[in-house]
């Protein structure tokens, strides 16, 4: 019993299933410039944009997201106490760079307050010392003498005006370094104060402006941290850059 070799496959009956141009059928068509010219954008692959790339409407809320998820990452920093620098100092890093960070702004953040919550920790509890000192001022000098309290109130204001400029400066650079040491930011954060005075006279004004924020419970957990540290961390500018103010 003889067997038979398989047939091979008919060729297509129609025209070539293969573009072809004048030189004939199944000719493939040059890809060469010259010979792309006649084509359309479609045909040769140019223009198609990624299924996955946001676009529209969505891509107007990447920002305001990421915000979002900074926010609440800084929250959960800010709850630990210790965290509140470390916290500021993430949701500054990721504010300030959207176009790197703003697909894992959540992460980021707490990133960063994960890496320098040891670091940043004694920062943390001096700004709870600041803030306590401007609450016990804000209870005792309505109790004082007319002119006891304008003393008073003259010898505190550039103390604490010049504490919060030094804390909002030692935010600005920790939150572009995750490694240096402690001494190395403070130096970096005095050095912001001298070379910017501008920016030292202003963010105090700011953080007691934006103060609504993260006074306002509702502000508060949809932007109450991302949105002034963003502000102020747009004031001092990046901290590796000398400048005036």
């Amino acid at each position: 019993m003889t067997t038979r070799a398989p047939a091979a496959p008919a060729a297509p009956a129609g025209p070539s299933v293969l573009p072809t141009d004048l030189r004939g059928p199944g000719v493939p068509v040059p890809t060469t410039p010259e010979h792309a010219r006649g084509r359309s954008r479609f045909e040769m692959g140019i223009g198609r944009p990624d299924p996955l790339e946001a676009r529209g409407l969505v891509r107007l809320l990447t920002k305001p997201a990421a915000f979002l998820a900074a926010n609440w990452a800084a929250l959960l920093g800010i709850l630990s106490v210790v965290g509140i620098v470390p916290a500021l100092a993430g949701a500054t890093r990721t504010t300030s760079d959207l176009a790197q960070y703003e697909d894992a702004a959540f992460r980021t953040t707490l990133g960063h307050v994960r890496r320098t919550l040891r670091r940043d920790a004694p920062m943390s509890i001096l700004l709870l010392l600041v803030l306590g000192g401007i609450g016990t001022n804000a209870l005792v000098l309505p109790q004082m003498d007319a002119s006891m309290r304008v003393f008073a109130v003259g010898l505190m204001l550039p103390v604490m005006w010049l504490m919060i400029a030094l804390l909002s400066a030692y935010v600005a650079a920790a939150s572009r370094d995750q490694h240096a040491e402690r001494a190395a930011i403070v130096l970096g954060a005095v050095t912001l104060v001298m070379r910017r005075p501008l920016a030292a006279l202003v963010a105090p004004a700011l953080v007691a402006v934006l103060s609504p924020l993260w006074l306002l419970a509702p502000l508060t957990i949809a932007c109450g941290v991302s949105v002034p540290a963003w502000v102020v961390g747009r004031v001092w500018g990046d901290p590796t850059v000398e400048g005036p103010g």
